[in-house]
């Protein structure tokens, strides 16, 4: 018999076990895969922006359409907390651009270490390769949980089904996100178990697929180059903006990618594929259309002998010309003196206003979180607790909790797997 059962050895998991351990309790946590910690040792690259300085209520701004439902858990364990708790830990930190907080080592191996090292030396149990495939519920109050043996044994069914109690179990499975981590579904598959309403699930922070645009379309040159201060849109099919951002981008080889990339994914998930989007470019952005072509037909004009692609230059890096020729579809090796009206027009709109129609995200499997989850009206928000069951505790990524990249999301993994573990 158990204090308390954590299901799930992610961020949120092993913060939780933290907090119980620290109240002398007798805690168990369950892993399904050979080792915890998968999502975040990769998090931020690998390098694991673990949350963000900003004041509470800019970090809320930051935080999806509840924020007000994690003002419990940012008052028992905020950014202040959080860094200090690590530190403890023997962690250095070191604040970047953005506020964003990272190991100084710029290794999320080494915040996992430092977790899992506290658990070990406190006599947490874990154990790895067990997945919980029931909740043991008596008359609307856990009672523990069933499990078996996860891996290539739990495909033969042969697995003995071993069941672990306790009066209090804490879901932190994640969500589905990145679902070769683990977080793929299981914490949902649970909760709906207990009877809980889940909300629809999407790809959130992710990349996106753009129609007409992949490696057959593009110059090779143009993969993986990072382009900055970019504005960019994306309408509905009614010409409304639904989403806007401006920063830098990254072009993959058969998606696009990088910081407003992902922030505007999380703006339209529940869009993509159910309705027409068009993402819009302004490459740039810090100057209007008509100071633009009044500054292109100078540099034209001074360049005369010279290609339209060498006059391109004075505005754009050779990759994005390369991207705009295959746009624009014209001939840019002909002198800058042999250009007209015309193209000049399509070159300056295209600079102005580079479209593409959003085919697709890059789905669960490059997903950083998942938006959705857990219905936040059958949840307590001062405990953490579940309103239906007794007993039963959910945080992290298992919630309908969102927000936005820059460490928004781990502070709340951390702070809602603090409050339930408390």
């Amino acid at each position: 018999m158990y204090d308390t059962i954590i299901i799930g050895g992610g961020a949120s998991g092993l913060v939780a076990a933290i907090a119980a351990i620290r109240k002398n309790e007798n805690v168990l946590v369950l892993e399904k895969m050979p080792q915890c910690g998968l999502k975040l040792r990769i998090t931020g690259k690998g390098r694991c922006n673990l949350t963000n300085t900003l004041p509470l209520k800019e970090f809320l701004s930051h935080c999806g359409s509840e924020p007000r439902f994690l003002y419990p858990s940012f008052s028992k364990f905020f950014n202040n907390e959080l860094i200090s708790f690590f530190e403890d830990l023997g962690v250095e930190l070191i604040v970047e651009r953005g506020n964003r907080v990272f190991p100084k080592s710029g290794k999320a191996q080494d915040v996992f270490l430092a977790l899992i090292r506290f658990l070990e030396e406190n006599n947490c149990t874990i154990l790895k390769n067990t997945r919980v495939n029931n909740l043991i519920i008596k008359g609307n109050k856990i009672n523990g949980v069933e499990t078996k043996a996860y891996g290539d044994v739990s495909k033969t069914n042969k697995a003995p089904t071993k069941n672990f109690f306790a009066s209090k179990v804490i879901l932190a499975c994640g969500g589905e996100s990145y679902p070769n981590t683990g977080s793929d579904g299981d914490g949902i598959r649970l909760a709906k178990i207990a009877g809980h309403k889940v909300e629809e699930t999407f790809p959130s922070l992710v990349g996106l697929r753009l129609l007409g645009y992949n490696a057959n379309s593009i110059n090779p040159k143009l993969i993986n180059f990072e382009t900055k201060n970019v504005g960019a849109v994306v309408k509905d099919a009614k010409g409304r903006i639904i989403a806007k951002e401006f920063g830098d981008i990254i072009f993959r080889e058969d998606y696009i990618d990088g910081p407003i990339i992902l922030t505007i994914s999380r703006q339209v998930a529940s869009k993509i594929g159910m309705e027409k989007l068009v993402l819009e470019l302004d490459l740039k952005p810090a100057i209007d259309t008509i100071s633009l072509d009044k500054r292109f037909q100078t540099e034209l004009n001074q360049r005369g002998r010279e290609t339209i692609e060498s006059s391109l230059r004075a505005f754009l890096p050779l990759e994005i010309i390369y991207l705009l020729k295959s746009k624009a579809r014209l001939d840019f090796s002909k002198p800058s003196s042999q250009i007209n009206k015309e193209e000049r027009k399509k070159i300056i709109g295209l600079m102005k206003n580079m479209s593409f129609e959003i085919e697709d995200s890059m789905g669960f499997q490059r997903a950083v979180v998942t938006q959705g989850g857990v219905s936040l009206k059958e949840v307590n928000p001062k405990t953490l607790q579940s309103k239906l069951i007794e007993g039963l505790y959910f945080c992290g990524e298992v919630l309908d909790l969102d927000a936005d990249t820059g460490g928004f999301n781990l502070q709340i993994a951390f702070s809602t797997g603090f409050l339930a573990g408390s």
